[in-house]
């Protein structure tokens, strides 16, 4: 995403309406009367840049870079990893513990990206290549003040989505997810079902809760680099926090953050082991949300489509819904729900990829309440 968009995202978003446009740039207006123009391709790497976010920045009442960074992250997912030591001097940790946090937040994304892709509970090096692409397009940005806080930007490619026009009153479309927002989202998720599944209730997952970790995006190699942080000498506590490109709309459930105690390791160990691949049933399973929903009132039930991967490649699917799943759906269509769903897929000439009856619907986040088994 090009600097000057996420600029321009940014000026409409804060009261700034463009006045006019020529050869050099656009000029425009906020609502208290400041006036700025804006080069054309105007980039961070420009020397007119600074001067730009300070007029910007002026009638907001925001300190320049403030704003610089609220623009060079429109379009980016910042994931803040945090190592917090008992021996902590001025913001630091032990060289151990600091590559053990790079190489933790690295392996985390890498897991995360490839199990957006189709769940696996262990990888075992078969990293996606698109999921590989994502991780080399991500970058670390500097060390934050604090227990050591490392943040790891992921730029979102905002070209690839596909917008849908309605047709009808009936039927209801979002854009598409782009492929980085779901790995992160991934991500988020699968560290909050690791912490809310294995960590908080405190005892060893059964074979239910395995399926739900897996479901979640959870991998081997996600427990196993969770293990290794939160096993370092110096590091007390592990967490991550996570910050959505407030450019693009965001399921309003995301999780905000995740805290692992070093208390946890064992029982990371233990789960790391337990996760081994399982016997391929007749019915699959998918993560996504929902983009699309047909609920017409003169029928009993309706459609409800989600954006998700089959066999390493995007796709959506459509199932078909009733009774009470069809009254939530509008709920998790309005809220951007992470659906859960589990049925035996058929292709239909015409209409795509459909489960006609589902086994399985829910939120995703409902899957992460603690175990009772």
């Amino acid at each position: 995403m090009m600097a000057s968009e996420s600029l321009e995202w940014f000026l409409t978003k804060h009261e700034w309406r463009q006045m006019t446009q020529g050869s050099a740039g656009k000029l425009w207006k906020h609502e208290d009367g400041a006036v700025v123009a804006v080069p054309w391709e105007l980039s961070p790497n420009d020397l007119q840049w600074d001067g730009v976010i300070a007029r910007i920045a002026a009638p907001l009442h925001e300190t320049a870079p403030t704003v610089s960074t609220a623009i060079r992250n429109a379009y980016v997912d910042v994931t803040d990893f945090r190592a917090a030591d008992d021996i902590l001097i001025e913001g630091s940790i032990p060289v151990e513990a600091g590559f053990s946090l790079i190489s933790t937040a690295r392996t985390i994304l890498r897991a995360s990206a490839t199990t957006s892709r189709g769940t696996r509970a262990q990888i075992g090096g078969n990293y996606s290549k698109p999921a590989e692409r994502i991780v080399e397009q991500a970058r670390f940005g500097h060390t934050k003040k604090g227990s050591y806080i490392l943040p790891m930007l992921v730029p979102l490619d905002i070209g690839s989505i596909r917008g849908k026009d309605s047709a009808g009153h009936q039927l209801f479309s979002y854009d598409h997810e782009p492929e980085e927002r779901r790995a992160t989202r991934t991500m988020a998720q699968a560290l909050t079902a690791v912490q809310r599944l294995v960590v908080d209730p405190a005892k060893e997952p059964s074979a239910g809760t395995l399926d739900d970790l897996i479901t979640a995006g959870v991998s081997r190699e996600m427990v196993t680099a969770l293990h290794d942080i939160v096993s370092s000498e110096a590091v007390s506590v592990f967490s991550a926090e996570f910050v959505w490109a407030a450019a693009l709309e965001s399921n309003s459930t995301l999780p905000k953050s995740v805290s692992i105690a070093a208390g946890a390791s064992e029982l990371l160990q233990l789960t790391a082991k337990k996760m081994r691949p399982a016997p391929k049933k007749q019915t699959e399973s998918f993560t996504g949300p929902i983009v699309q929903l047909r609920d017409e009132e003169s029928l009993t039930f309706g459609e409800v489509k989600i954006q998700t991967v089959r066999k390493g490649r995007s796709c959506e699917i459509a199932l078909l819904l009733s009774d009470d799943n069809l009254r939530k759906s509008h709920e998790w269509f309005s809220t951007k729900e992470t659906l859960v769903v589990e049925g035996e897929v058929t292709s239909v000439p015409g209409k795509g990829l459909r489960i006609l009856s589902p086994a399985r619907v829910q939120p995703l986040r409902e899957t992460m309440l603690f175990s009772t088994e």
